[in-house]
């Protein structure tokens, strides 16, 4: 092993693009009316988000937590462990958020508003993660690899921060909170498109 420095990470990478992708397209045709669910709860979480109640907040909280709730089993647990050996971890850390998601929406609602920059880069995170499914074809994938809110890790971490950001009535220390993982998820995402490419 003298050559030891010419490896990448990508030589690390425990599967090839084309299982992932052959994974995701099977992940989704596994889950017809779960797919249609999750485009529909990214639009609910738009509009809560513009309506800006804090009602609206925790029925936005239960959806986001839902969406992982989702992922954690149905992606990472049942799918992605099939090809890449951190999943089962994947799935705890997502099975996680979504309980703290959920106990955000228990507690009572407070908080000031976010400053409105922040406000708008939250809008701008929503709106992409709606928008997510359009990158299967502007990548040269085909529609059965879109990935969507709820369904598949991305979108469904980039909707979070985006929402996280633009909710009202959260206190920032538990805005903060919650922020976590879904960055983390969103730099793992990116990360493992990095190498996949």
């Amino acid at each position: 092993m003298t050559e030891w420095w010419t490896y990448g990470l990508s030589d690390y990478l425990m599967f090839s693009p084309e299982a992932y992708w052959r994974l995701v397209a099977r992940h989704n045709a596994a889950g017809g009316p779960a797919r249609v669910a999750g485009r529909l709860a990214a639009f609910v979480l738009v509009l809560l988000v513009l309506r800006g109640r804090a009602a609206g907040t925790r029925i936005a909280l239960i959806l986001l937590a839902v969406g992982w709730a989702c992922v954690a089993w149905s992606f990472h647990w049942q799918r992605y462990a099939e090809i890449f050996l951190a999943a089962r971890w994947l799935a705890a850390a997502w099975g996680v958020q979504a309980a703290l998601l959920l106990a955000a929406a228990a507690r009572p609602s407070g908080g000031t508003p976010a400053p409105g920059g922040v406000r708008f880069a939250g809008a701008a995170c929503l709106v992409a993660a709606l928008l997510y499914p359009l990158l299967a074809p502007l990548t040269g994938h085909p529609w059965t690899e879109a990935e969507v809110f709820g369904w598949l890790p991305d979108p469904t971490a980039l909707a979070t921060l985006g929402a996280l950001l633009s909710l009202a009535g959260m206190r920032t220390w538990v805005r903060a909170a919650l922020l976590v993982v879904p960055a983390l998820a969103l730099a793992f995402g990116a990360a493992t498109r990095w190498l996949l490419a």
